[in-house]
Order: C-alpha cells, then structure tokens, then sequence
C-alpha cells in the first residue's frame, strides 16, 4: 500500500493475535499430540496459519451532513452507500451515541445527491472509518451552536451544558433540560426566537473527513483440516480468527463480515476456480459446476475480538469489511501442508485440488 505517507501501524498487538488464535483452536501442543495419535491410525491432520494486514479507510474524505428537525430527530446525510454492510444500524448507534438520543430518532440518507453535495463512496474497508469521523466532526460543529441557544434559553455558560436523554441539560441539574425539540424550536428564523446574538438560524451543518492516512486492520486466522490420503479431499474441522478492527461498534455485524468474508476465502481454496477446456471453452459457468462452499462445507469457527483504538480517527475504528477473506486460503494450505509433511507436498496455488494431492501422493 502506497498514499505517500510512511507507513506506520498505528495500533495492535501482532503477536497477542497469534496466540489468542491458536487457543481458540485448542493449543498447538494438544494439536500435536493428537496429529501424532491418529497419524498412527493413518489418518492426516494439519495446523495452518494465515496472517494479514490491511490498510482500512482511505481518503481521500468523506461527507456528512447532520441537521436536528423541530421534530427532534436527527437527520444525517452521507456519501458512502450501503451494499449489505449494515451502514443503516452502525450508524444510527453512532450518532445516536454522539447526541444521547435513541437510535430510532436518528435519520439517514445514503449516497443520493440530492440530499448531499458530494461524497467519495464505498470501497476498500473505508466507510465505517471515514464516515463515522465525518459525522463526528459536523456534530461536533453543530453541539457548539445547539449548546450555545440552549445556554442562552437557560441562562447559563455554555460551559456547563451536557447532552443528555435527547437534550441538553445543566451538568449536576437533573431538571434542568432542554429538549432537542425546544433547541430546534428556538434555532427557527423569526424575531421572536431566542437565539443568542451572532448565532444563525437553523441547525445543521456539513463535515468532509479527510483521513492524514489508513487505519490498519489485521487478524490470523488458524485452521485445522484433515486429508483422506485415498481421495485427496481436505475437510476443515475447526476454525478460528482473532482479527482487531479496533473500537467495535457492532460485534454481531462485524463477526457476520467476518464469517462471511472467511466462508469466502474457504470457497476459493476448497473448490472455487474458473475453468477451460483446450478451446478455451468455460466449464464453470453456472454453479452447477462452480463450486461454491455449502453451509455442510463449513467449520465451527471461532472470532475473538481484539480492541487496539486507532488514533488516526475520533472514534477510534478501522475497516472489517474485506478482510475475512484474505487469510483463509493460506491457512488452509498450510494446513494440509502439515496433515502432509511426511511426503514433503506444497501448495503455492488455489484452489487444493483432490486429484493433484492423489497424484502427489501416489509419485512417492
């Protein structure tokens, strides 16, 4: 990865992942112990590993716009758009965090130019990090304003307001709170609104985050498999990822990205490939013939979650949405590396084909 910057790895601990993920697994001398055992049995198992990195959420920026309606309720608008990600649910706890409201009074719009002037989308692990810190920072514009009418409705500094159960309220002074509804109320065009002097009427703003540089994700994943010598097939039988995403804001959608992302990589080393015939002819053009992984393909797969905040960012998060899929082919191979190691095979290529491992074993 390249963007100009030194590269600097902002946060984590490396070789905490590696251990978490192979206890997760069971251990690597248990493993041993029983790869041994059942090696007399003549049966094959193998310990892989598979480690990444990536760069998450790169510039070079991103859009919001966040306004509070006399209703209340916080509208926010974005440039990124979801594609199955869960953007509406982990934004709408983002925000509804930032301004103490429930999620439900949070309203978004997504990557339509109509509601905002421009924004840079969606790809490469970025939204979650780049529009998060857009929405922070436009809220964090509008919080100035919406404390000092609040301050002046009250009659207090604005120095001694908080957010507080959808309004603002006087730090130590449970009774004195005003509604976000009476904040906007008193924002409205019109002489008879109280707002302070130089403050303008309305209450929103607009954000464009522009990332210094990447946030680095990375996890290891850890695999176990074993190898039928006679037919060359390789079943997965346990799994495990300890990945760091940094602040997690929805453990259930990020081990849904990861799951998913892995259950992809394990397709693309188990059985996925793009074939020809001599004439150049594709023989796996449906999925009849094109190998998708089964929900019986499958292993119990383990995630342990490591929390290294980044400090390229308010909120602390880097990007989850890709790299699930990049560590599982390795650790596989790997794997059946080992489940092998007696013959001396190697797999530097995907997919593992069954009748090449046969072909392999039958030469020695």
């Amino acid at each position: 990865y390249r963007d100009g910057e030194p590269i600097v790895y902002d946060s984590g601990d490396y070789p905490g992942a590696l251990q978490k993920a192979l206890d997760a697994i069971g251990g690597v001398e248990a493993f041993r112990r029983r790869q041994t055992e059942v090696r007399g049995e003549g049966r094959y198992l193998g310990l892989g590993i598979g480690c990444y990195i990536e760069g998450t959420g790169v510039g070079p920026f991103e859009s919001a716009f966040v306004r509070i309606d006399p209703s209340g309720k916080v509208y926010v608008t974005c440039g990124a758009a979801p594609q199955g990600q869960g953007m509406e649910t982990i934004f709408a706890q983002i925000v509804a965090d930032l301004w103490k409201v429930k999620p439900d009074d949070v309203v978004l719009y997504f990557a339509d130019t109509a509601s905002i002037a421009i924004g840079f989308g969606t790809m490469a692990s970025r939204s979650t990090v780049t529009a998060s810190a857009a929405m922070h920072q436009a809220s964090a514009k509008l919080r100035d304003k919406v404390f000092a009418i609040a301050a002046n409705v009250l009659e207090c500094s604005p120095a001694d307001l908080e957010l507080r159960e959808g309004g603002v309220g006087v730090v130590g002074v449970p009774g004195a709170t005003l509604s976000l509804i009476k904040i906007a109320q008193a924002a409205r065009p019109g002489w008879e609104n109280p707002r302070p002097p130089g403050v303008e009427a309305g209450l929103e703003e607009i954000a464009y985050w522009q990332p210094p540089t990447v946030t680095w994700s990375y996890a290891v994943h850890a695999a176990i498999v074993e190898v039928d010598r006679d037919t060359g097939r390789v079943a997965v039988q346990n799994y495990a990822v300890a990945h760091d995403c940094g602040v997690v804001v929805n453990p259930l959608l990020v081990e849904g990205q990861i799951m998913g992302g892995a259950v992809q990589g394990l397709g693309g080393i188990l059985g996925e490939a793009i074939a020809y015939d001599a004439n150049g002819q594709l023989l796996s053009g449906s999925l009849m013939d094109y190998a998708l992984p089964i929900a019986a393909d499958i292993p119990p797969m383990a995630i342990v979650h490591q929390h290294s905040p980044s400090p390229l960012n308010p909120l602390g998060v880097k990007g989850v949405g890709e790299g699930g899929a990049v560590a599982p082919p390795v650790a596989v191979a790997n794997a059946v590396c080992d489940a092998l190691a007696p013959f001396g095979i190697e797999i530097n290529a995907t997919p593992v084909r069954p009748e090449e491992i046969v072909r392999f074993l039958r030469s020695r």
